[in-house]
C-alpha cells in the first residue's frame, strides 16, 4: 500500500481552519484516508500555506472559447468528434483556475440540442481536468420576462407533465444519467407539478428565470425544489412587503427547507452590498457560482455568438449595443475574494460557499467539497489571500492559473469577430 502525506499546512473545512493539520490520501483509491499504520509514503510539504477542498462552480454556462450548448440538428459526426476534442482541451485548462467540478450549463434550447450535449456531460472523475458533476439544464421551462439572453423561440410549458420533460430533455435515461440541476420557474404551468417527479430522479430541481410571488415559490419549495439560480438575476427584486422568492433564503415558513441559493459574486450582476445582504443572511446555504460564458479567459473584445454579439470588458459580459448582461467571466476564486472584501467573511468562510455549500447542495458530499476520509482527493493550495497556488485532482499536481486570469494580469489582445 501507498500514501501521500500533506505536511507543514493548514487544513481548510467546514468554515474553519485546522492549523498545523496533516492529510492523508490512499494513493490506489486517489480519497482522504485516515492516517496509515503502515506502507509507503510520498510527502508533500506545502510550506505553512492552506489547504482546502477543490472548488465547486455549480453553474458554467462555457469556458475558453467552448459554449456548452454549441451543438444542434445540424451538427455531423465530424462536428461532434471536434465538440468532444474541445470540450476536453477546455475543461484541462479549467482545473488550473482551482475549480476541481463543475456542472456544465445549457441554457434554454431545442430537444435536438439536449439529445446531442447532456451525454458529454455525464459524471466523470479524472486526474487532469475539471470533472463534470452533471449537467446543469437551464429552461427552457421559464419566464419570457425574465429571458435574460435565452432565446424565446424555445421556451415552452409542462402541461403534459413527464412526457413533456421527457421529450424536451431528450428521454428519461438523458435526465437521469447527464444531469444534475434543473432550473425553471415555477409559475409556468405544469412545472409544480413536476418537482417532485425531477426529485425523483436524484436530480436537484432550482427555481430561475422566474416572476414567481414569494407564496409560489414557498409552494415550489414544499413540493421539493431546494435552490435558487444566481440570486437577485432574472426575478422580482425584493420589497419590504413583497419579498418574492429572494425572501424564501431565509423564510420562516420554508423552516429545514430553507434552499441553497447561487450567487454571482463578480460586482457586475449583483452590487457588492446585496451579495452581503444575501450572504449573511444565511451564509450556509450561500454557493458562489460564475454564471460564466465561453469567453471566460479569452482576451476583451466583441465575439459573435449564434445571432447575436457579446461584449466582453474584463470579468464584464453584455450582449452589443445593450446593458443587458449576458452572462459573467470572473472566475470562482476571484469571486471568494470579492466575497471576502464584501462581507468580512474570513477565507475559511469565504472557501465553504464553493467546496461544503456546493457539494451539499447537490447531495455529493460524500464524495465532493469536504476534507472528510472517503471524499476525492481534490485539492487547492491557497495563501492567505485566498489565490491558488496549485491544484491537486485525484492527487496529481496541477500548476495554478489563478493569478494569470486576474484582467491586471491580462495580456491585452485583439479579438476575432
Amino acid at each position: 500500500m501507498s500514501y501521500t502525506k500533506y505536511t507543514n499546512c493548514h487544513l481548510i473545512d467546514n468554515g474553519e481552519i485546522y492549523p498545523n493539520t496533516d492529510l492523508w490520501v490512499d494513493n490506489a483509491s486517489k480519497t482522504i484516508c485516515a492516517p496509515p499504520g503502515s506502507g509507503s509514503v510520498r510527502v508533500v510539504d506545502l510550506k505553512g500555506q492552506y489547504l482546502a477542498p477543490g472548488f465547486i462552480d455549480i453553474q458554467n454556462n462555457g469556458i475558453y472559447g467552448l459554449n456548452f450548448s454549441n451543438l444542434n440538428a445540424d451538427s455531423s459526426d465530424e462536428d461532434i468528434r471536434a465538440f468532444y476534442q474541445f470540450y476536453q482541451d477546455a475543461m484541462t485548462k479549467y482545473v488550473a483556475t482551482g475549480v476541481t467540478a463543475t456542472c456544465p450549463t445549457v441554457t434554454s434550447n431545442f430537444p435536438e440540442v439536449y439529445e446531442k450535449v447532456l451525454p458529454f456531460y455525464k459524471k466523470s472523475r479524472a486526474t487532469d481536468h475539471t470533472d463534470s458533476l452533471g449537467a446543469h439544464i437551464e429552461g427552457p421551462f421559464i419566464n419570457i420576462q425574465k429571458k435574460g439572453c435565452h432565446p424565446v423561440e424555445t421556451f415552452v410549458d409542462a402541461k403534459d407533465g413527464e412526457a413533456q420533460l421527457n421529450r424536451i430533455y431528450g428521454g428519461e435515461k438523458n435526465l437521469i444519467d447527464n444531469v444534475c440541476i434543473l432550473t425553471a420557474a415555477p409559475e409556468i404551468p405544469g412545472v409544480l407539478d413536476l418537482i417532485p417527479l425531477v426529485k425523483k430522479k436524484n436530480i436537484t430541481f432550482s427555481l430561475g428565470h422566474t416572476m414567481a410571488e414569494y407564496d409560489t415559490g414557498l409552494k415550489a419549495i414544499e413540493n421539493g425544489a431546494s435552490m435558487i439560480t444566481h440570486l437577485y438575476n432574472a426575478m422580482p427584486q425584493p420589497h419590504h412587503r413583497d419579498a418574492g422568492v429572494v425572501g424564501l433564503i431565509n423564510s420562516p415558513a420554508a423552516g429545514s427547507k430553507t434552499p441553497y441559493f447561487g450567487l454571482i459574486c463578480d460586482g457586475v450582476h449583483v452590487d457588492p452590498s446585496m451579495a452581503s445582504m444575501a450572504y449573511k443572511s444565511n451564509p450556509d446555504k450561500c454557493v458562489l457560482v460564475t454564471d460564466a460564458m465561453h469567453l471566460i479567459g479569452l482576451p476583451d473584445g466583441t465575439y459573435k455568438w449564434d445571432s447575436q454579439y457579446i461584449v466582453k470588458e474584463g470579468f464584464k459580459l453584455y450582449l452589443k449595443g445593450t446593458d443587458t448582461l449576458a452572462g459573467a467571466a470572473t472566475t470562482l476564486p476571484a469571486c471568494v475574494r470579492n466575497l471576502m472584501k464584501w462581507t468580512n467573511a474570513s477565507l475559511a468562510q469565504a472557501v465553504k460557499t464553493v467546496t461544503n455549500n456546493a457539494a451539499v447542495s447537490v447531495g455529493l458530499q460524500k464524495e465532493k467539497g469536504f476534507l472528510n476520509e472517503g471524499c476525492d482527493a481534490d485539492f487547492v493550495v491557497l495563501n492567505g489571500e485566498g489565490y491558488v497556488q496549485s491544484v491537486y485532482k485525484l492527487n496529481n499536481p496541477i500548476k495554478s492559473s489563478d493569478l494569470s486570469l486576474q484582467p491586471n494580469h491580462s495580456t491585452k489582445l485583439m479579438a476575432v469577430l
